[in-house]
């Protein structure tokens, strides 16, 4: 009855990705980073104090086809849309080192952002200044959510500075070089999985978040 938190990643990739030598496309950080977040936070807000609303866990399918399974669930979900309070996505959160600065993407476009800032003061974290990140606001399944009116943003310390996010977009988003021997950053992982903790029971507590 008070409503719940989704938190999301999507777990597929785009498999084979070349005719010859090395035709895996890993997808390590894209998004398997993601989804082991997930799992992780879940872990945590599980063995934590009973929230009062639920947290939902989604693992999304056919992101990378179009948002194809967050929007499936938001079209179907297991519960009244209009009872999800708030959603945050995972995706693609190992590239950042630990201290990084945490980006919103999608800042400024929900009535979100004045809690986030709240949980970023508790923890300890600095929202940084990243518009530029913004450009992703529409291609990563919390938009899906958006669509079907549920505020939902995505906050991540890799799309906070283009240092970090840029190397990786050039030389191994969607490349068989996304793989976790090469790529996997799990400072800034870390970090954003406990926020994402803190995230989620803050936003659970009606009191907090009305």
């Amino acid at each position: 009855a008070a409503g719940a938190v989704v938190l999301l990643a999507h777990w597929d990739h785009i498999g084979l990705c070349r005719r010859t030598g090395d035709r895996i496309c890993n997808g390590a950080v894209d998004n398997a980073s993601g989804v082991a977040a997930l799992m992780e936070i879940g872990r945590a807000l599980a063995h934590g104090p009973q929230p009062r609303r639920d947290i939902l866990l989604l693992a999304s399918t056919a992101e990378e086809l179009g948002l194809l399974g967050s929007r499936a669930f938001a079209k179907d979900p297991p519960l009244p849309v209009r009872s999800i309070v708030a959603g945050f996505n995972l995706d693609s959160i190992a590239i950042a080192p630990r201290d990084a600065p945490l980006a919103v993407v999608g800042r400024g476009q929900t009535r979100l952002d004045p809690y986030i800032a709240q949980v970023a003061k508790v923890t300890g974290r600095i929202i940084g200044d990243t518009p530029g990140a913004d450009i992703y606001f529409t291609r990563q399944d919390g938009y899906s959510l958006i669509e079907a009116g549920v505020p939902a943003v995505m906050i991540t310390s890799s799309f906070a500075d283009d240092r970090w996010l840029g190397p990786y977009i050039e030389q191994h988003y969607h490349q068989p070089s996304d793989d976790p021997a090469d790529v996997v950053e799990l400072g800034g992982a870390a970090q954003d999985a406990d926020f994402h903790v803190a995230l989620a029971r803050f936003f659970a507590d009606p009191a907090k978040y009305p």
